[in-house]
């Protein structure tokens, strides 16, 4: 036995079931039967051996892979079954019973390693399943390697089979493609058009009675089937039935719904379909949807326009009778940027409106935008989208002036956190020396906008203030603003925006304003001073406090602190390094542990930064504390005679005592 195993460990080692080796030879033919049974029996599959006997096979392996659900092997014992006396076969699952694979290693394991003989030999082994589902199930022939009698690779060819599990005794249901699938009707159709897919489903009768199956049900109201309800004799002729699908989309997107296939089945009773079609509608946009138009008579007519799309995202329709009409007052006129009545997909159309200033006045037109929309019931809606355009004609003009001029930059400076700024002006005017005719200034609005605008504030607002022509600023702020800061190191900025009747309006300030902080440092003691911790016994230790404080009252501080020297002085708390809050203070504790006596001292070392980084101070302290030398007391003559007296009165009481 040691010698057998042995000799099957070297022909492992010498390459039998390696892969990527050239092979000799014609090699081996491996032919592995179908079969068919019921549902719930067993099914037996045979195969077959054939070799070119110049190849002088000594063994071979192969796997067969199966779905586990749909069958469960019952015997793979007799992989070998009609094996040559000279070997053996191993029959194993690898990675557990029952998980997919089943391998057959057929091997002369007793040296000398003797050829198969016969070379051709029929129904060479065998494997037993259940089969636990109707259908066609594949074994799959994989993993084939094969050797000669030198150990030399030989190449292996083998086929797929098939198990077709019957179901007997009651009506079985099949289909192509099988229930559970998602069936797609194609490409999209517009909202309201019906699109059809024949066939759908194909289903067949795999038991051994009649499938009758009703007509197929939906979920919802998309999709529908011409096909009504029928049924699949029993026979030995194979019958199918086509089902047919169509899908109405109801509205723009992706559409779902399920189809049911209700039957007598044990198997399938109620096989059912996920569905799938795409409905498609224009996708127009008409942007902006307001124009305001400004002019000033005599001048040139004031123009804008409006833009409209039909983009494309996947579900996008063309917009078919496009058109434009006109509902208001001859004083505004378009230009129909319409290249057709066709909006197609991915189009833009631009339609540009004009405003006449032959007449001063306030004019108003809408212009109305028309396209059909697939109708979710069939055939077109038209519909509608409205453009508003609204045009001011002047006939005189206001020109606006200020101090400082537009576009200048109110800079506040440093201010501190938490305070607020002394108010920058603008002093406005209305010159109006260069247009005729002449007219009033009216301030229609001022705002702050901007990524920092809530911390600038209008305290002074001129909307409503009007301004008499030729009336030049005045040297009294019209418009004041203040800064306060939220921070005391970042820069601040906005845009202060006042409107007006001017033609130019509108008018731009920008603000900036710098926050600063008071954040300061101090402690008791105070910094270059010396903390003495006093004099202590050997073996004592005692603490010392330094107390540090932020005497701003905005931002906080960073302080860190090491402490050098004689290690009998050590630092006890905080863990540096640390912040200090506004008006907020800090114990530093350092130890003094004497282990005898003498002077010990260190050095406690700080950086002091604002929260920007910024350097506040370096203080520093002298740590002390001295070891006292103990004194021993001297005795007399007397009081040393004294004390030996005293010792031997002791012991002859002691004597005493235990004498009695």
């Amino acid at each position: 036995m040691v010698s057998a195993r042995k000799r099957f460990a070297a022909l492992l080692a010498a390459g039998l079931f390696t892969s990527g080796v050239a092979f000799a030879g014609a090699g081996i033919n491996i032919t592995v039967d179908n079969s068919m049974g019921a549902v719930g029996g067993t099914v037996t599959i045979m195969y077959d051996y054939v070799a070119d006997d110049s190849d002088d096979v000594g063994g071979f392996q192969f796997d067969l892979t199966y779905d586990p659900v749909a069958l469960t092997p019952t015997d793979v014992s007799m992989c070998g079954n009609n094996a040559p006396a000279t070997h053996t076969a191993a029959c194993t699952e690898p990675g557990g019973v029952g998980n997919g694979t089943i391998r057959t290693l057929l091997a002369d394991f007793a040296p000398p390693t003797a050829e198969i003989m016969p070379t051709a030999i029929a129904d060479f082994g065998q494997f037993t399943f259940m089969i636990n589902q109707p259908g066609t199930h594949t074994l799959t022939f994989t993993n084939g390697t094969g050797a000669d009698v030198n150990a030399m690779p030989v190449a292996i060819n083998g086929n797929n089979a098939t198990i077709t599990g019957n179901i007997v005794g009651a009506a079985g249901f099949a289909s192509t493609p099988a229930p559970g699938s998602t069936i797609d009707l194609g490409i999209g159709i517009a909202v309201g058009d019906n699109i059809s897919l024949f066939p759908a489903v194909t289903v067949m009768e795999i038991g051994d009675m009649a499938l009758n199956v009703m007509a197929p049900s939906f979920g919802g109201t998309e999709f529908a089937s011409t096909t009504g309800a029928f049924s699949i004799p029993n026979d030995d002729v194979v019958v199918s039935v086509d089902v047919e699908v169509n899908c109405t989309p109801a509205a723009r997107g992706i559409r779902t719904d399920t189809m049911t296939l209700m039957n007598n089945s044990v198997n399938e009773p109620n096989a059912s379909y996920d569905l799938t079609c795409i409905g498609l509608s224009p996708n127009i946009v008409v942007a902006p949807l307001v124009i305001n138009l400004n002019g000033i008579i005599g001048m040139a007519n004031p123009s804008d326009s409006f833009t409209i799309t039909n983009a494309q995202d996947g579900f996008t329709f063309m917009a078919s009778n496009a058109s434009l009409a006109e509902s208001g007052t001859a004083e505004i006129s378009i230009t129909d940027g319409l290249t057709n009545g066709t909006i197609d997909i991915d189009e833009t159309d631009t339609v540009t409106v004009e405003c006449s200033t032959a007449a001063p006045g306030m004019f108003t037109e809408t212009i109305t935008f028309q396209w059909d929309e697939p109708n979710p019931a069939g055939g077109f809606t038209p519909t509608t989208q409205d453009i508003v355009v609204n045009c001011e004609i002047i006939n005189e003009i206001a020109e606006y002036v200020s101090v400082p001029a537009e576009g200048s930059t109110l800079d506040f400076g440093l201010v501190l956190n938490g305070s607020t700024s002394a108010a920058l002006g603008i002093d406005i005017g209305n010159t109006n020396t260069d247009a005729v005719p002449n007219g009033t200034l009216s301030i229609t609005g001022a705002s702050i906008a901007g990524p920092d605008a809530g911390v600038f504030a209008l305290v002074t607002d001129p909307t409503g203030d009007t301004f008499a022509n030729d009336e030049d600023p005045d040297g009294t702020p019209d418009a004041e603003v203040t800064c306060s800061p939220t921070d005391g190191f970042s820069t601040f900025t906005a845009t202060l925006t006042i409107t007006s009747n001017d033609p130019d309006t509108p008018h731009t300030y920008p603000l900036t304003c710098e926050g600063d902080s008071d954040e300061g440092f101090d402690s008791d003691p105070p910094p270059g001073s010396t903390l003495d911790l006093g004099f202590l016994l050997p073996g004592m230790d005692t603490n010392g406090t330094i107390i540090m404080f932020n005497t701003g009252t905005t931002d906080p501080i960073a302080v860190d602190c090491s402490l050098s020297g004689d290690p009998e002085l050590t630092l006890v708390s905080p863990t540096f390094p640390i912040n200090i809050g506004p008006g907020a203070s800090t114990n530093t504790v350092i130890n003094c542990a004497v282990p005898s006596p003498g002077l010990f001292t260190a050095t406690l070392s700080c950086n002091v930064t604002g929260v920007a980084g910024a350097q506040i101070a370096t203080p520093s302290y002298d740590i002390r504390c001295t070891g006292a030398a103990v004194e021993v007391p001297t005795l007399s003559r007397f009081g040393l005679i004294a004390l030996v007296m005293t010792l031997m009165l002791g012991g002859f009481v002691a004597f005493r005592l235990r004498q009695n």
